[in-house]
């Protein structure tokens, strides 16, 4: 009965990772449809996405948990720090630099460099851990680095098929996804999920919002506006960012990283289907180099379970720390 119970909370932990995965792929490619016909910036679309995300969560949760428990995660140092740190590289950050990477390329190709991060995370666990990569890890990095370079430069050494600002923010993109996966698991282990997800998208949004000054890009509304916003708002932030954390909470940072990777897939088939998004076959040989890095993590990763119990649980909660 309980393997049962187990089984059934790990399906559930499965199923609401790949629905995050899956959300933010669409709010990239309404990203990219608002960054087209309306010509504004991440510097418009982020910190007003964040504030109206955070003022939706924190409404449901002071109604929910009540105003003390929302804001107990202030009352203790520790807590408060990781609060802040998460807020500004991890929910912040991530999504700031995920959509500059959009606005400078498409939603397919800074959502495939960005899920680099499953690599950057087991790169972590090996220094942290102070030893020698095990070949599998090995691999992956080869495989992410090739897969990289074939899709920035196509083959032609000293020519960039993307420009490298894209490559830039696509790269950090990658670095604040990995650390958006791992630091707030004590957090959330803590505290309410949607307390601390709307409590992290208020400070970063307040300050994206100080630094990037949307009010300076005026917008013309439409309907077709609020409606790509509304999807990025509800299904690719908020449903997406809870998605995701409620599963990585149960299945574990590294396997809900790669879970993930409905996002980069839905991606791709969303931008050649509804955006007209032409791939060349570097592009996608460049994809699936990076992609392939999921099978083998994942089968890396259950043989060391098999020997020793999960190895991810150390680095992650390190990192967390």
């Amino acid at each position: 009965m309980e393997q049962r119970q187990q089984y059934g909370s790990k399906l559930i932990g499965f199923l609401l990772t790949l629905a995050g995965g899956l959300l933010w792929a669409i709010g990239g490619a309404c990203g990219q449809r608002i960054f087209e016909l309306y010509h504004v910036s991440s510097d418009w679309l982020v910190p007003i996405r964040l504030l109206i995300s955070s003022a939706i969560l924190l409404s449901f949760s002071f109604y929910k948990y009540g105003t003390q428990q929302v804001l107990q995660v202030f009352s203790h140092r520790k807590d408060r720090k990781d609060l802040i740190l998460f807020s500004l590289l991890g929910a912040g950050a991530s999504q700031y630099t995920y959509y500059t990477c959009i606005q400078y390329s498409n939603a397919a190709f800074a959502t495939v460099i960005s899920y680099m991060f499953p690599v950057l995370i087991l790169l972590y666990g090996v220094v942290l851990t102070k030893r020698l990569p095990k070949p599998y890890e090995l691999v992956s990095v080869l495989l992410v680095t090739a897969g990289a370079f074939i899709c920035t430069t196509h083959l032609e050494l000293g020519v960039l098929s993307v420009s490298p600002i894209a490559i830039f923010f696509g790269l950090l993109a990658a670095a604040t996804s990995a650390y958006n996966t791992i630091k707030p698991q004590g957090l959330l282990r803590t505290y309410p999920l949607m307390a601390i997800m709307g409590l992290s998208m208020g400070i970063s949004g307040i300050v994206l919002t100080i630094l990037c000054r949307p009010w300076r890009n005026p917008v013309h509304l439409s309907f077709e506006l609020i409606l790509l916003m509304s999807v990025i708002i509800i299904g690719g932030t908020i449903f997406a960012f809870c998605f995701f954390q409620a599963g990585v909470r149960i299945v574990g940072g590294l396997v809900g990283g790669i879970l993930a990777a409905v996002e980069p897939v839905g991606a791709v088939v969303i931008a050649v289907l509804f955006l007209g998004v032409a791939f060349t076959s570097e592009d996608l040989i460049g994809f699936l180099l990076i992609l392939s890095t999921i099978p083998i993590i994942a089968l890396g990763q259950y043989k060391e379970e098999k020997k020793q119990g999960s190895p991810e649980a150390s680095s992650e909660e390190a990192l967390s720390k």
